[in-house]
């Protein structure tokens, strides 16, 4: 936070000056988290890029991200005309049994990667109000969809999940939480009056990585005009009622998959379907304004690689060899997935300054809290519980994806552990660590796992730690300003 009399310096952070790195989101959303003010540019220009930022914030917290090598540039006032205040994401990411490790764990990893704090919550405290000092509920998939409190047996979230949004609360969901907050099943929220063609049987549809067509609209600033993502099941809607607008569609089929779930999504299935329909809703009505992404966003390009290792990769080997399939396999950005820039932009385009509502103190001894080794403890678990790969071209292939992870978590390591050493410089970010130390220390992949789920899930834990240490090294840079 600046300090009391230090004048605040306006400075435009690009996405195209930055080469399109996310520790642009990372360096607003953490000024965000310490005060600072930021704008979105919301309209291309000569001077910026829509989705470029104008932020506010003391000389030193801009010297400290020019340090950690975001570039800064001098702003056009005419930008300000343009950009809309953003209000600093006050996030409840819903991990309850329904929604347990590694389903919410994929948001986990892009709000880390982000820079977007958030705490956990279960139907329990939504029960109790955990949602009365948020103002975005994200909400993953893999829990089921016919509502919170049948779900998690705790009656009156459901009822706290409506008034939060009623009342100028918003919420993301992927999936299982676009099911939730569509309409035509008890226990729905109805935000976007909206029914899937499966609803309670929507094991129908399937697994697979799909190409998504984007309109125009905040949601697609700085994307492509398509984008591939992992699809799992997600609702898919025909006919749309008042209020929702749609912001993508499905365009085309990529690459079945089987990953975590044998149940592939066919081609034809998709062609006869899914093609043309929406893919991504935004609501905005009497029952709250909500992002509805049937596809998994967050999921991105870590379930990409692995659904590509399932079936893609051990097909091409024999035809294009080792050297050509472990060069597509190294080049996927499991934290810096295309498809993230849709979850940051949803979040954004909710979280305008009507939404200037902040976070209360969070009941968190720091004084006597020490951050768990646990989540690093499960890297080691996972890497450590990799079978023997054989031998051959693929078990060569498979031992090179798991050095490459090892070698990923050797290097973190003593970076993790100096920010861990000091959690009073990472307060904002003690809620995520905890509830990752206690979710992960539990978590067993189970032994009839795959060869490439078991290397996906070492990779999401390392990918974890990666990014909630180096947006700590962002918070205490900041903070030692």
């Amino acid at each position: 936070m600046p300090a009391s009399g230090t004048a605040r310096r306006t400075a435009r952070i690009g996405w195209r000056a930055n080469g399109d790195s996310f520790d642009v989101a990372l360096a607003v959303n953490r000024l965000l988290a310490a005060d600072g003010r930021v704008r979105w540019v919301t309209r291309s220009s000569a001077a910026a890029d829509a989705g470029d930022y104008v932020v506010e914030a003391s000389p030193a917290q801009l010297d400290a991200l020019a340090h950690l090598g975001v570039m800064l540039e001098s702003p056009d006032q005419d930008l300000l005309e343009d950009a809309v205040p953003l209000a600093r994401p006050a996030v409840r990411l819903f991990a309850g049994t329904a929604s347990k490790y590694p389903y919410f764990a994929y948001y986990a990893l892009c709000l880390l990667r982000l820079g977007i704090d958030y705490v956990a919550c279960d139907g329990a405290s939504l029960a109790r109000g955990t949602l009365d000092d948020a103002n975005l509920l994200i909400l993953p998939g893999g829990f089921a969809t016919w509502g919170i409190d049948a779900a998690e047996d705790a009656p009156g979230a459901d009822a706290r999940v409506r008034a939060f949004l009623a009342n100028g609360g918003t919420a993301i969901g992927s999936c299982g939480g676009a099911f939730y907050l569509s309409a035509g099943r008890p226990g729905w929220t109805a935000t976007a009056n909206a029914n899937p063609l499966y609803t309670h049987e929507y094991l129908q549809s399937g697994v697979a990585i799909v190409s998504v067509a984007l309109g125009e609209g905040p949601l697609a600033f700085g994307c492509p005009p398509t984008i591939d993502v992992p699809y799992y099941h997600g609702p898919i809607y025909d006919a749309l009622g008042d209020g929702i607008d749609v912001a993508a569609t499905y365009r085309a089929f990529v690459l079945q998959g089987r990953l975590a779930i044998d149940n592939p999504l066919g081609r034809e299935q998709f062609e006869r379907e899914m093609k043309g329909k929406p893919a991504i809703l935004l609501a905005n009505g009497a029952r709250g304004r909500a992002v509805l992404f049937s596809p998994h966003p967050e999921m991105g390009d870590l379930i990409r690689k692995y659904i590509a290792l399932d079936g893609y990769v051990r097909h091409y080997l024999p035809i294009r060899g080792v050297q050509t399939m472990r060069d597509t396999l190294r080049h996927y950005r499991v934290n810096d997935a295309p498809s993230f820039r849709l979850v940051l932009n949803a979040a954004h385009s909710l979280l305008d300054d009507r939404l200037a509502r902040r976070m209360s103190e969070r009941a968190v001894a720091l004084r006597d809290v020490e951050l768990s080794l646990q989540p690093a403890e499960a890297c080691r678990r996972a890497l450590d519980a990799l079978p023997d790969f054989g031998s051959g071209d693929e078990g060569d292939l498979l031992r090179d994806v798991a050095a490459r992870i090892a070698a990923r978590f050797e290097a973190i390591s003593p970076r993790f552990a100096a920010a861990i050493a000091l959690p009073r410089s990472v307060e904002s970010l003690v809620p995520a660590w905890q509830h990752l130390s206690a979710t992960m220390a539990k978590h067993d992949v189970g032994g009839d796992a795959t060869i490439a789920h078991r290397l996906m899930e070492a990779d999401l834990a390392v990918s974890l730690v990666e990014c909630w240490t180096r947006t700590a090294e962002v918070d205490r840079a900041l903070a030692s300003t």
